[in-house]
Order: structure tokens, then sequence, then C-alpha cells
């Protein structure tokens, strides 16, 4: 990913000087696409409450001492499908191509404040803000 200066986010005074907030736009450095989200996706959290729900079920039905190691057997393969997925994974990710690497550098060399590069409305890109002092 990269980003590129599209706007002031607002500004604030602090400690008698004015900030303003810089308005950063994400996009892919790969298809160069605008359309950026979080990689953590609400299917993905309810695969991974129903395998938690089942493992928690068995784990109350073995833990009478039915199944040894009932904590492994139990927890054990929801970790690894949570590791597996990346459901829990932070940053973001292109809706386009599907590439997750972040960076804050301007990797296409977009011009600053020119919206006329993106593909979708300002309003619905992401956007990261940086104080300008």
């Amino acid at each position: 990913m990269g980003s590129v200066a599209m706007g002031t986010g607002g500004s604030y005074r602090f400690e008698g000087s004015t900030i303003t907030q810089i308005a950063h736009c994400l996009y892919c450095d790969r298809c160069g696409s605008f359309r950026i989200g979080r990689r953590i996706r609400p299917r993905m959290l309810v695969w991974i409450l129903s395998a938690a729900i089942v493992a928690t079920v068995f784990w109350y039905g073995a833990r009478d001492g039915a199944l040894p190691g009932a904590w492994f057997a139990c927890f054990g393969p929801v970790l690894f499908f949570i590791w597996l997925t990346g459901a829990l994974a932070l940053g973001y990710k292109c809706r386009e191509c599907g590439a997750i690497h972040t960076s804050m550098d301007n990797v296409l060399n977009y011009p600053d404040n020119d919206r006329s590069v993106l593909d979708i409305p300002y309003e619905a890109t992401t956007r990261l803000y940086t104080d300008d002092y």
C-alpha cells in the first residue's frame, strides 16, 4: 500500500500554534486502486465464533475427566483456525487484488491533492491523518 496526501482533515490550536491535519489516502501499490479495507471481515468473525462455541460445548461435555487433554483438543484447533485464516490480523487489504503490504510512501508517485486519480469517491477512501506543524 502507498499513501498520498489528498487534503486536510481539520486544524486545532496547541500551545499557541495552529496544527493542521493532512489526510493521506491509502492505495494499493500493486494495482493502484484506492479500494482499501480492513483485513478483518465480519464473515470470518462468524466462523471463529461458531468454532469457539462448538469447542466450548465440547469442553464442558468432556471436562469431567472423560477426555484427558480436553483443553488442547478443544481450543487448539480453534486457535489454529484463527491463525490459519488470519482473521484477527490488523492492517489493511486491497479489495481489488488482495495485497496486504502497507507503507506510508507514495510508491506510484501520485500527485498530491489531485483527486482525479481516485477510482472511488473521496468519502469512501481509507484515510490516515498526520499533523503538519
